[in-house]
């Protein structure tokens, strides 16, 4: 195991990443590395609760060596993203379970149980929980890690598509530095250690909201 985080105290990984496996087998194969990797270095998993596809690949690779996993699953999203186990209790195969009502607190939850974000391919919800985390860093609610394992260059047009943005004056020169893209599993967890959050220039104080409720998840 290598020696724990220089910048960051990481403890737990938040992973977005597809319910589908993808068209190429690399896809499977390199997360099933990132896992090990993250499982040589002592990190913990929290990712959507998702069996199937490199959600189940990732959650089962950390599971099963040794690693702590925590899935966070809306009530409507068992009936088609849990299968059956064979009578086998869940824990003994993807690890620890948390059912929430609806798809705002489980992201609310990933990211109150996370100490970093990673990106793997994935669909829609895979973009938007990235774009989200995203928009919270520029917005100073928090100043975690978010990193993109950009594994066969599946990332590449978003990369290309922010960096128009900036070009085009939609998105300022700063927070291009808040994703932090890597291509292998070591380089993003290297890379995930040692990250410095962009300073915001909106610099924003969320304690002091009035509306903020007593337990939040932000």
């Amino acid at each position: 195991m290598t020696e724990t985080p220089k910048n960051n105290p990481i403890k737990m990984i938040c992973v977005f990443c597809g319910a589908s496996p993808g068209r190429d087998p690399e896809y499977v194969e390199q997360a099933k590395e990132l896992g090990l990797e993250m499982v040589r270095r002592g990190y913990g998993l929290v990712y959507g609760g998702g069996s199937y596809g490199l959600m189940g690949t990732l959650a089962q690779t950390v599971h099963q060596n040794g690693g702590r996993v925590v899935g966070i699953i809306p009530e409507a999203l068992k009936k088609v993203e849990r299968p059956e186990l064979d009578g086998k209790p869940l824990e003994q195969v993807f690890g620890e379970e948390i059912v929430v009502p609806d798809m705002h607190t489980r992201k609310g939850l990933m990211n109150k149980m996370s100490d970093a974000f990673c990106a793997l391919p994935g669909g829609y919800g895979t973009f938007e929980e990235l774009l989200e985390v995203t928009t919270w860093s520029q917005l100073s609610i928090h100043t975690k890690p978010v990193m993109v394992f950009n594994m066969k260059g599946y990332y590449d047009h978003l990369l290309k598509f922010i960096q128009h943005g900036i070009d085009e004056k939609f998105i300022v020169d700063w927070s291009a530095n808040v994703m932090v893209p890597g291509t292998t599993a070591k380089e993003v967890l290297d890379k995930m250690e040692v990250y410095e959050p962009p300073k915001s220039r909106f610099a924003l104080d969320w304690t002091a909201s009035l509306d903020k409720p007593k337990e939040s998840f932000v």
